[in-house]
């Protein structure tokens, strides 16, 4: 169907039986859709619309869901939507998504006219999701040397692309006059980079220079120094975190306020995991709890409670078997205040490769705006979802 089309969605809601939780599925269980990238914005402001991806007519393609109406309207059309790595302006008046891997556009709410911000240059293409500044000024994103990147739709091409030291360039784009520049460049798989967002009330400018994360991609076990620092101009980069054999760090972000980078650090042999921080300024690491095996964490906008998605023994590690253990189906919260955690809701998604995709039945959880809820992605009643799960009252 062309884009603008409306598509009115049943909601189906249901008590989780292990939590007591109110789960409700929003998109339908015979029809692939999944949510965006876990540190994408995908809610509008007051929580009312949802950004999501669903294959309803044989294309990837972006639509908006009214949480009132149930009524979903296609944003995009054809083929090559990185429906992963979209996301709402602040203004909530456009989605910006990449196309093909070469067009970064930008999609108009009101009017769904679309302009092309950035082509990618001849001989490369753009790889992975995108992120803009908190102004949403700048934007940076990931180049590959065409033919370098091969097919990503298993874990053995995953594999098998880090053993290729596909040729990388870490670039910035500025999105008033489309023009980019290349920060940083390597013979080495870079990927998920972020700008460090501004502190609330920072003003147009912000308080501080530039800075972006960025990592060193492949299988964790293989990776020897993940996560990287550098400044917005290309210079200073360092090192986050030193790795020590047998360890492995992964799902790096940012706090929404800036105030630190979380991810998830996991050891050969072991089934908990490690939620740990640093400082962006002083690099200082710091482990803040124990937890179950969780793969992707996201937290609300200060920092102070994070929502995980339980899994299996990871697919993208070289050594397999030393990182097996029982799965662990449930979304997991944890109050880093108190240092508690308990089990929200079961996600039971499957974490399965579906339609040359690894990431189409991966959780991704993160909160909604007014944090009263977890939106997350699941193939737990047939095709990939999209759920809310309710957050218990205090």
């Amino acid at each position: 169907m062309p884009k603008g089309q409306l598509r009115s969605l049943t909601p189906h809601t249901f008590t989780d039986p292990d939590t007591g939780a109110a789960v409700t599925r929003l998109t339908p269980s015979d029809v692939t859709c999944h949510r965006t990238y876990f540190y994408q914005r995908c809610f509008t402001q007051g929580g009312d619309r949802l950004l999501f991806g669903g294959l309803f007519d044989g294309d990837w393609n972006l639509y908006l869901l009214d949480l009132a109406t149930q009524q979903a309207r296609q944003l995009t059309e054809g083929p090559g939507d990185n429906t992963f790595g979209a996301f709402l302006s602040p203004d909530d008046r456009a989605a910006y998504y990449v196309k093909g891997g070469r067009e970064l556009r930008r999609v108009h709410l009101d009017t769904l006219r679309e302009d092309v911000v950035y082509t990618v240059p001849d001989g490369q293409r753009g790889y992975g999701t995108w992120v803009a500044n908190s102004e949403c000024t700048h934007m940076v994103g990931i180049e590959v040397a065409e033919g370098d990147l091969l097919p990503l739709d298993s874990w053995a091409g995953f594999r098998d692309t880090f053993h290729r030291n596909p040729r990388c360039r870490l670039i910035v784009i500025d999105l008033r006059s489309g023009q980019a520049q290349v920060i940083h460049q390597e013979a080495r798989w870079l990927g998920h980079p972020m700008y460090r967002p501004d502190p609330p009330d920072s003003g147009p400018a912000g308080v501080r220079a530039p800075t972006v994360a960025y990592c060193h991609e492949g299988p964790h076990d293989l990776v020897q120094q993940r996560m990287w620092l550098i400044d917005g101009d290309g210079r200073n980069p360092r090192a986050v975190r030193p790795h020590v054999p047998g360890e492995s760090c992964t799902h790096e972000f940012w706090v929404p306020d800036g105030s630190r980078l979380i991810y998830v650090l996991y050891r050969a042999g072991q089934r908990d995991r490690l939620i740990c921080a640093a400082d962006p300024d002083t690099l200082t690491n710091e482990t803040l709890m124990t937890m179950p095996p969780c793969s992707h964490l996201m937290s609300n906008f200060d920092g102070t409670l994070l929502v995980g998605d339980g899994s299996g023994p990871p697919e993208d590690v070289a050594d397999a078997a030393a990182h097996q253990f029982d799965p662990d189906p449930f979304l997991h919260l944890f109050d880093l205040r108190a240092r508690t955690s308990r089990p929200l809701a079961g996600h039971h998604s499957s974490w399965r490769v579906h339609l040359g995709s690894r990431q189409v039945t991966h959780p991704h959880p993160s909160f909604t705006p007014d944090e009263q809820a977890v939106l997350f992605t699941s193939d737990m009643h047939g095709e990939p979802a999209l759920y809310l799960a309710r957050l218990p009252h205090p």
